[in-house]
């Protein structure tokens, strides 16, 4: 099955059904279909062809759904977008991506200008919502290909659909592609684990580049189901859409549900509607799931996954988050559950031999919905599928009944609010501050974010102090969530004899409060 296929069947089944809905304005399948095909179109009349990356810059809107299945109907793979990044980390992943067309909204204007600048080698650049001097009008397009039908593209499910950009450990963003198998496959595991119909409306309130957003999208889709979208998150619009909709599943990440929980009007809201909230994308305390527990009233569930896996490892269903204080029920909240059905996770030693309870080692897994490996980094590929296996870089143990419980990272990444982050990356914009002769960042805990960045600076020669400086310099080259929150200056990083930074050392120093709160703006 192909991802057009979804909407194809839902388009033919249950035409008047709706699809989408922002604000007041909703799509039925029928609708969403011929909007698809048009801009399919369009596509199409630029060059677009089978294995032709298309990126994609905006908020959530029905516009991104429609261009998703757009550009996969006629063989073209969407490059989503983190629209938080600024200009120079966006042309840092286009330029590896080979794009072909950058479709943007009007709002990231200053952005597209940046773009092309720095790489003039992308063919076209289209604004998607209004006219723009200077740049292709979509519109305008669409209505010049009034009544032509895209051609028809033969496709393979073993064809990329998907190419999501994830942080590398070494600083250097990597493309997985991820083909219609793979998303498909995704989309039947957690529609069976999740027993989702046609009958459910989900509330999409993450943003639509990451895998939690398109992912998600597409599991309630395949069902045939509504999907309510927000532009952005706003924890009272949440609790207010989930009441006038009559929302039956929403998304929340653990950074989300304290926002909403910690909401002064959230016990105003009617979420009788509300059978499941999912979660996931990072580190939750347990003190935040029982206040979750308590709060939304309705089957928690906890998912597990990457963007290597679409999205979808282990479940940690409903039955399984009590609020019993014995031993066994607090010790499965702190876990992630079980293997989804089609996955196959086990959690290996360095031989890769299966470990036995309470033992630790790494968490991998196989099945349709493993991705196709890192486009044009073969080396990262082979760093992570080994003999038909994914190697997630998590460390876990796992207990007798077969729960797995995550306890660190072989990996030096981090979480921060459901978002990966490569510290190295971090670092290297740091060490480009005239004042900086070398940075380490390590993640830190937070209750709010999960993991936050935390920098530990050492200063040139005859140079003063100043992390405001440091801090306004971060903000000038970084995303927000990828600025330190935390940052100290010592005079030199610790090192072992091989002279590799010891940033467990670093990590001891934070947990510990050694470093002060640094004010961010």
């Amino acid at each position: 099955m192909l991802i057009r296929d979804i909407l194809a069947r839902n388009a033919r089944i249950h035409p008047e059904r709706i699809a989408l809905s922002l604000g007041r304005e909703d799509i039925t399948y029928r609708e969403l279909s011929a909007r698809a095909s048009r801009y399919a179109s369009v596509l199409q009349g630029l060059g677009v062809g089978k294995g032709d990356r298309v990126a994609v810059l905006t908020h959530n809107s029905p516009l991104y759904v429609e261009l998703l299945y757009a550009i996969t109907q006629i063989g073209g793979v969407l490059v989503p977008l983190n629209y938080l990044l600024l200009g120079r980390e966006l042309s840092a992943i286009l330029r590896r991506a080979d794009a072909k067309v950058l479709l943007f909204a009007a709002e990231f204007q200053s952005v597209a200008e940046g773009i092309r600048a720095a790489l003039p080698s992308i063919p076209h650049f289209v604004c998607i919502d209004r006219p723009l001097e200077g740049y292709g009008d979509l519109a305008e397009m669409e209505a010049r290909v009034s009544g032509i039908s895209a051609a028809p593209v033969p496709l393979s499910e073993s064809d990329i659909a998907i190419q999501i950009y994830t942080s590398g450990t070494g600083g250097v963003p990597r493309g997985a592609m991820l083909s219609h198998r793979n998303m498909v496959a995704a989309s039947v595991s957690a529609a069976l684990e999740l027993r989702l119909s046609r009958n459910d409306i989900y509330l999409s309130a993450a943003p639509l580049p990451f895998m939690a957003g398109t992912g998600r999208l597409l599991r309630f889709q395949y069902m045939g189901g509504t999907v309510v979208l927000l532009r952005d998150f706003d924890p009272e619009e949440v609790l207010r859409t989930i009441e006038q909709r009559r929302i039956t599943h929403v998304l929340l990440t653990p950074t989300m549900i304290a926002r909403i929980l910690d909401l002064p009007s959230a016990g105003r809201y009617n979420l009788a509607t509300l059978r499941t909230v999912l979660y996931g994308g990072s580190t939750i305390p347990v003190e935040l799931q029982k206040r979750a527990i308590r709060f939304f009233r309705c089957g928690m569930v906890q998912i597990y996954g990457q963007v290597e896996s679409a999205g979808v490892l282990t479940f940690l269903h409903a039955e399984d988050h009590s609020l019993e204080e014995s031993a066994p029920y607090m010790r499965k909240l702190m876990s992630v559950g079980k293997e989804a059905i089609g996955v196959e996770a086990r959690v290996v030693d360095e031989a890769g031999r299966e470990i036995s309870p309470n033992q630790v080692g790494e968490i991998v897994a196989r099945g349709l919905n493993i991705f196709e490996g890192y486009y044009r980094d073969p080396s990262s590929t082979a760093e992570v599928l080994r003999n038909g296996w994914l190697y997630t870089g998590d460390v876990a143990s796992v207990d007798e009944e077969g729960y797995i419980y995550i306890v660190d990272r072989k990996r030096d990444t981090m979480m921060v609010g459901g978002i990966s982050v490569s510290p190295k990356e971090i670092e290297e914009v740091i060490e480009e501050h005239p004042a900086v002769k070398e940075a380490a960042v390590v993640a830190r805990l937070d209750y709010e974010l999960g993991e936050v960045p935390a920098a530990i600076v050492v200063l040139k020669e005859g140079e003063r102090a100043d992390p405001e400086a440091l801090l306004a310099h971060c903000r000038e080259n970084m995303a927000p969530y990828k600025i330190p929150r935390l940052i100290e200056f010592i005079p030199s990083l610790p090192r072992n004899s091989q002279g590799k930074i010891l940033k467990a050392k670093l990590r001891e120093r934070v947990v510990s409060g050694s470093i002060p709160r640094t004010p961010r703006r």
